[in-house]
């Protein structure tokens, strides 16, 4: 019951997470890739497996096995991320929700040009997203052993 619980509260933070964050579409990022904007990919190493990844992007594991924020997540952001509170950073994830809480976690620590893939990687599974744009993915491979 705690861990229902628990997944309830983390989608609700989510989604409310979500009209907060500053967003940005995926063909507007893979544009701004080439100009210097960095993409963090917070999906797992499954999902990284199954749909490949954004060529440059750091991979950065938001949830552990347990679907629960890993102890170790902001650091590594941060650790990715360096000093510079003005760096441009885009966040992806599946469909937008964890991308979402990310901006706003980076945000509270105080990063200014933060920014949500809202499409995720698969968006609306038909027309959205940053693989039903053709837009350019690789296989994953030693990210994902």
């Amino acid at each position: 019951m705690k861990k229902i619980y628990f997944i309830a509260v983390l989608l609700a933070l989510i989604f409310s997470f979500h009209s907060l964050a500053n967003e940005i579409t995926a063909i507007k990022a893979a544009e701004n890739m080439k100009n210097g904007l960095i993409v963090i990919d917070v999906r797992n190493k499954e999902e990284w497996k199954e749909t490949g990844i954004i060529p440059n992007s750091i991979l950065i594991q938001m949830l552990s096995t347990g679907r629960t924020i890993r102890k170790e997540y902001i650091s590594d952001l941060l650790t990715a991320l360096g000093d510079d509170k003005d760096i441009n950073v885009a966040i992806i994830c599946h469909s937008g929700g964890r991308s979402s809480a990310t901006v706003s976690m980076l945000q509270d620590k105080g990063f200014n040009n933060i920014f949500n893939i809202s499409e995720g990687m698969v968006g609306n599974g038909s027309t959205t997203g940053w693989l039903n744009r053709n837009l350019p993915v690789i296989d994953c491979n030693e990210e994902c052993k």
